[in-house]
């Protein structure tokens, strides 16, 4: 008896200690493209981030990214993020992407993958930066004018002498087509750790809206 209450004992502790901490999270933010002509378009974006069941602000990113388009399937995007936390030191990133889309005329799938590398600092600290390549695959569906629905799923590897997978995503959701200058996504994601003591879990509610302009045709308006 004593010895099936020990093992109860321990079977309840590692539950404890291995268990996955869940939180409902609201992510949102806006971005504008500027084409600055065929190949090179300039994007900037701020996003919002809730936590504690929405409750509280996690953090706000400023973000600058060149966008290089090499063809109608490649394109390449150096970015730099600036991140605030609250009542911690602040963060900036740098990040490469390499994107590709398969998408064919007259058929309703479509094929995206990213390619990043991403290196994360706190300021002001003599801790090591964070580096991670996250490979990202999604398939898209022209389901109408207004609205296509998506699918999504990440997968984070770290470097840093770690050297293993840390985190995934998976996404549902769906991008609105507002007019031919803005555009709205929608979508849930869940975010699992792996690899830690205790993995987070979070659920993300998003919300991306986006404005694009052409900078010929803005300044031929002015004319």
């Amino acid at each position: 008896m004593k010895k099936c209450l020990s093992i109860l004992v321990l079977l309840l502790a590692s539950d404890f200690v291995f268990t996955q901490t869940t939180d409902n999270q609201l992510w949102t933010n806006a971005s504008l493209g500027l084409k600055l002509n065929k190949k090179i378009t300039l994007d900037l974006r701020e996003e919002f981030r809730f936590d504690n069941n929405i409750s509280s602000k996690k953090l706000n990113f400023t973000e600058i990214g060149l966008k290089y388009k090499l063809n109608k399937h490649f394109a390449f995007v150096p970015r730099f993020r600036f991140i605030a936390i609250p009542q911690k030191k602040n963060k900036r990133r740098f990040s490469f992407d390499v994107y590709y889309k398969w998408k064919k005329k007259d058929f309703p799938l479509s094929v995206g993958y990213r390619f990043r590398i991403q290196d994360t600092k706190k300021f002001n600290s003599k801790k090591q930066a964070q580096d991670y390549i996250r490979n990202k695959i999604t398939l898209g569906y022209n389901a109408s004018k207004i609205v296509d629905p998506f699918i999504a799923y990440e997968i984070y590897f770290r470097f840093d002498n770690k050297n293993e997978f840390r985190k995934n995503r998976f996404t549902l959701g769906l991008d609105w087509k507002l007019n031919k200058r803005m555009s709205l996504a929608t979508y849930y994601r869940i975010q699992k750790e792996m690899n830690v003591k205790k993995p987070d879990k979070i659920k993300v509610i998003g919300l991306a809206f986006s404005y694009n302009l052409s900078l010929k045709k803005l300044l031929a308006t002015k004319k």
